[in-house]
């Protein structure tokens, strides 16, 4: 779901993400992340946002 509301706002989704990435099951993260940006998914994934 929250792969979906990125393709319509992207700043939507990515506000919401940052919120609450490090609390997420890493699996539902990989899934709403993956059509972003490569540099920007590694960020996330290492925790450095």
């Amino acid at each position: 779901m929250l792969r979906e509301v990125g393709n319509r706002n992207f700043d939507a989704e990515f506000n919401f993400l940052i919120s609450r990435y490090k609390q997420m099951p890493r699996t539902m993260l990989r899934y709403a992340i993956e059509k972003f940006e490569p540099e920007l998914r590694k960020k996330i994934m290492a925790g450095n946002i």
